[in-house]
């Protein structure tokens, strides 16, 4: 099967640099997928030889974008992307970049080591607010609730976006940081919706260089009923 090409068609994402490179790809969880991916020289590491269908259709469409925008850079390597600690990808010496993948859709971002320091890209479905309710006091705190509840935002789209930009910016701060951290370890301080920005602040130190009080604007935008952010350091 042919891999399908890389289609940003109703794709909506924050505005970048020029020294940023993007691939996407529109992928179906379903085995004449995956086979495609693999022909084009995508291969799953060992340890997601027994996985589930959808977790090595995610991760082979992720790294077939990751190697795509690389490429664009002039990057000749065609090796797919290892898995790190904590899952994360091991980029080519001398870049870094940033992986999300879900709801049929894969991206990547991709810049050298000398342009940015981190980069952090995350797309979430919006969730139905059924869903969003019990996640709250894990992913907010009162006062982000409050924020939210102020610009008249329904919780679901609020709550969407606040975990799509906690999401980016673990991404651009993991190689600071070296491990998992809290959702609630940052919290949204403002939101600038006609600059479609939010502004998160460190609650707690979590390494020398990312320390309590430190503040990260992350982009945001909207596209069919997905929200995406985007963190650059």
């Amino acid at each position: 099967m042919p891999i399908p090409e890389n289609d940003m068609t109703g794709i909506i994402l924050p505005e970048m640099p020029e020294s940023i490179r993007q691939a996407s790809l529109r992928y179906t969880v379903d085995a004449g997928q995956l086979a495609g991916l693999e022909a084009g020289g995508i291969v799953l590491p060992e340890s997601l030889e027994n996985a589930v269908l959808k977790r090595q259709v995610e991760f082979a469409a992720g790294r077939f974008c990751a190697r795509e925008a690389l490429q664009q850079l002039g990057c000749e390597s065609r090796a797919t992307l290892a898995i790190g600690q904590h899952r994360a990808p091991l980029w080519p010496a001398g870049y870094l970049g940033s992986i999300s993948h879900g709801d049929g859709l894969a991206i990547a971002i991709v810049t050298t080591a000398r342009s940015w320091r981190g980069l952090g890209i995350d797309i979430e479905r919006i969730l139905t607010n059924a869903a969003a309710v019990p996640l709250v006091e894990h992913s907010m705190t009162a006062a982000e609730l409050a924020l939210g509840n102020a610009a008249g935002l329904p919780l679901a789209r609020w709550l969407s976006l606040v975990f799509s930009a906690k999401e980016s910016l673990f991404k651009a701060l993991y190689p600071f940081v070296g491990r998992y951290f809290d959702f609630l370890d940052a919290e949204v301080c403002e939101l600038q919706e006609q600059q479609s920005c939010i502004t998160l602040r460190l609650v707690t130190t979590l390494s020398p260089s990312c320390v309590k009080g430190s503040l990260y604007c992350v982009r945001y935008s909207y596209f069919s009923n997905n929200v995406a952010t985007l963190c650059l350091l």
